[in-house]
């Protein structure tokens, strides 16, 4: 099965054969414009062109390039028995940690919830939800 690229359609105009240039943005026109407003309008878009986008393929680096950080191990960041920094490197929040805070901020809502899983409408899932929360609370905080 063949995708179809929407992009490789082509355009009228002097760029019809163009197909990886982004739309370029023409001036804007007032809708109701006063007289000599659009004309003054006009006139100040074109004193302050806008900015050039910048090409969003600039900075990909090729697959068969060398490589940037030569003396960087593959597994930088893996953690484990693999060589070069472990986790620590990427400064990311400890899980446990994050549990906790997350736990603490939820109990405050676990009387209400456990007030819906003990009507007769609650299902299955609210219960053994509860449950759950309720247990790693009891166990972590």
């Amino acid at each position: 099965m063949s995708m179809v690229n929407p992009a490789a359609v082509p355009m009228p105009g002097a760029m019809s054969n163009r197909s990886d240039l982004p739309p370029a943005q023409g001036a804007k026109r007032l809708p109701d414009a006063a007289y000599g407003e659009q004309q003054q309008f006009l006139a100040e878009q074109k004193s302050a062109p806008m900015a050039k986008a910048q090409d969003p393929l600039a900075n990909i680096i090729p697959l068969g390039a060398e490589t940037r950080r030569a003396n960087e191990f593959v597994t930088a960041g893996v953690g484990g028995n693999t060589p070069g920094p472990g986790r620590e490197i990427l400064n990311l929040p400890n899980p446990a940690d994050t549990q906790i805070a997350d736990l603490s901020m939820i109990s405050k809502y676990l009387p209400l919830m456990q007030t819906f899983a003990d009507s007769p409408n609650s299902t299955g899932t609210m219960k053994a939800f509860t449950k759950y929360l309720k247990s790693q609370i009891d166990e972590n905080i």
